[in-house]
């Protein structure tokens, strides 16, 4: 009888890891979210340099926004309009730099098949969850190393050139840090556009930001992207490796207390606040083995824990909740 309860115990545990494991594993394969993304980068670099003005014409009425939004913020080169203009993007497609950057991302990338189909599947899931809000277009691009990701009201744009792989010969000539290159490799494209996208939808508003407030609304970005990309392993949604995602679950408890006990939680300095939330090598007043910007890993714990203690609060109500005190209060968060 022993052994039987031992392994009827046992069988329980299997079954409740699983529903945890699986939470947001649903059934989407009724909903209709195609996602196509448009390659600018291919568009720009197929312009025959004696006919830019004119052809640039048919480029912008293709791209729109996105078009405008990547000439004066990703490359910065100004507008369309602007007479200089044809001059400045011709220096552009020519400089040699970018050529060899193009040739590199077109030996990558000859197709964004991974990519359509990932986010056709993560778009899947937001819809499932706000059926009510629109699927944004997609464009990929090259910006000289600039912006990963880049939005507007119904679109997202990625960079390709920013997900050569963290040994691309590219980024050591750049001298990047190996905790950025790291997180520049094809498995980011996904999570990063989802990041940017819940981040353009939800912004951040409080009544102050101190740092509860961001670690809490940084939680619900990483909880959004557990709900949309449950098929996605954790370290490419929090841009952590095993080790430091192991050290996070194994010192969740000494976090925590240094916050409170240090009497962080309510502080509004930027310079303070930032050491928790920024990218960096890792968090200097937790350990050296430690990710960067650990405090957010927290700040999903408390949410996990928030929605685990009030299952009738959707995600999207979830999205939509800016009290962060209330939020904070209703987790009765204690790790």
């Amino acid at each position: 009888m022993l052994n039987i309860s031992k392994f009827f115990i046992f069988f329980l545990i299997i079954i409740a890891f699983s529903c945890t494991h699986n939470k947001f594993d649903i059934d989407v394969s009724g909903i209709k979210a195609d996602v196509t993304i448009q390659r600018l980068e291919k568009d720009l670099f197929a312009i025959s340099l004696d006919r830019i003005a004119d052809e640039v014409l048919d480029i912008s009425k293709k791209y729109g926004d996105f078009f405008d939004l990547y000439n004066n913020k990703v490359i910065t080169i100004g507008s369309t309009y602007n007479q200089a203009y044809p001059g400045y993007l011709k220096a552009f497609l020519t400089d040699f730099t970018i050529n060899e950057l193009y040739k590199k991302c077109m030996q990558l990338y000859p197709d964004l098949n991974e990519e359509t189909q990932k986010l056709s599947r993560a778009f899947k899931y937001f819809k499932y969850y706000f059926p009510e809000k629109n699927i944004p277009k997609i464009y990929s691009y090259i910006g000289g190393f600039n912006q990963s990701v880049v939005t507007g009201d119904k679109f997202i744009g990625f960079g390709i050139d920013k997900y050569l792989g963290s040994d691309s010969d590219f980024y050591k000539r750049l001298a990047l840090p190996n905790y950025i290159r790291t997180k520049m490799h094809r498995g980011k494209i996904t999570a990063d556009c989802m990041t940017g996208w819940a981040t353009a939808e939800f912004p951040f508003e409080a009544e102050s930001e101190n740092l509860i407030n961001q670690m809490l609304y940084h939680g619900k970005i990483l909880y959004f992207l557990d709900a949309t990309l449950p098929f996605e392993h954790d370290s490419v949604k929090t841009g952590f490796t095993d080790q430091q995602l192991k050290w996070c679950d194994a010192n969740e408890d000494k976090m925590w207390k240094y916050l409170v006990e240090k009497k962080l939680l309510f502080v509004s300095d930027y310079i303070t606040t930032k050491k928790f939330i920024d990218e960096a090598p890792f968090t200097a007043n937790f350990s050296k083995n430690s990710p960067g910007k650990a405090a957010i890993w927290i700040g999903r714990q408390i949410i996990r824990k928030y929605m685990e203690n009030n299952p009738g609060i959707t995600i999207a109500q979830l999205m939509k909740e800016n009290n962060y005190q209330n939020i904070l209060s209703a987790a009765r968060y204690k790790p």
